[in-house]
């Protein structure tokens, strides 16, 4: 098979994916350049999604393989990157004080870079991490709660395991718009998380409260495509679940 122009737009968001990881990760915090660099990559990848359909159309080149990779590429891309915002970005993160003393001031002249969040303030289940420079152990948060990530999970489980009972039938299970307002919600999310820290060259506490909202807004839609999903298909299912007679 010959890969259209459309496919490899598709199939890219399978090479930033792990690019964009990394980054978020691995990449020094200071001057917020872990989130610029996996921002920038995750704003290249929302294009790609953007501009694949289209291409696909305007070259005659809609296919089969590029209706199911599509789907499959937006979860492979979209479900790592929310999993690597439960984690500290750059091995630091937003830094937590559980006392009235920031536990940042022995950090050198690089302090003044870390915004220090009191452990009050973090009442959104962001998880918190001990971790070290070498010298100096400190608090540090993910920006996004666990919980809402794991939902978004199971529901990518649920529907990727319906969508391959119904292929080994050769039916193919009707899409619903609440599917691709999920996608379209975590796309803005996982955009617009990467670009406050970077575009306001800090990590203040108001970004965890916006994440936390919008991850969950994600989370409740995702539970409702996918509940919505089922029903309208519930006839086909219902049909695959029964045995098929001798």
């Amino acid at each position: 098979m010959q890969l259209t122009l459309a496919d490899k737009v598709t199939l890219s968001r399978l090479v930033l994916a792990p690019l964009i990881v990394a980054s978020y990760l691995w990449l020094p915090i200071e001057h917020s350049l872990c989130f610029w660099i996996a921002g920038w990559l995750c704003a290249i990848a929302e294009y790609t999604d953007f501009v694949d359909g289209r291409i696909a159309r305007l070259r005659g080149e809609v296919s089969d393989f590029g209706k199911l990779a599509d789907p499959f590429c937006d979860v492979l891309y979209r479900i790592p990157v929310l999993m690597a915002l439960v984690l500290p970005a750059g091995g630091v993160g937003y830094i937590v004080s559980i006392d009235s003393q920031p536990l940042v001031t022995a950090r050198g002249n690089s302090s003044a870079l870390y915004d220090v969040i009191p452990i009050a303030d973090l009442a959104y289940m962001q998880p918190v991490y001990a971790l070290t420079d070498g010298t100096t152990v400190f608090f540090g948060a993910g920006i996004v709660p666990w919980l809402p990530v794991l939902l978004m999970v199971v529901r990518e489980i649920v529907a990727g395991a319906l969508r391959a009972m119904a292929a080994t039938r050769g039916v193919v299970l009707a899409a619903r718009s609440s599917g691709k307002l999920k996608a379209w919600l975590q796309g803005v999310t996982i955009v617009t998380l990467m670009a406050f820290p970077a575009c306001f060259w800090q990590r203040s506490s108001w970004h965890l409260t916006y994440a936390f909202w919008a991850t969950w807004i994600c989370a409740v839609v995702s539970i409702y495509s996918i509940i919505e999903y089922i029903w309208i298909n519930r006839r086909v299912l219902a049909g695959m679940a029964v045995r098929r007679s001798e």
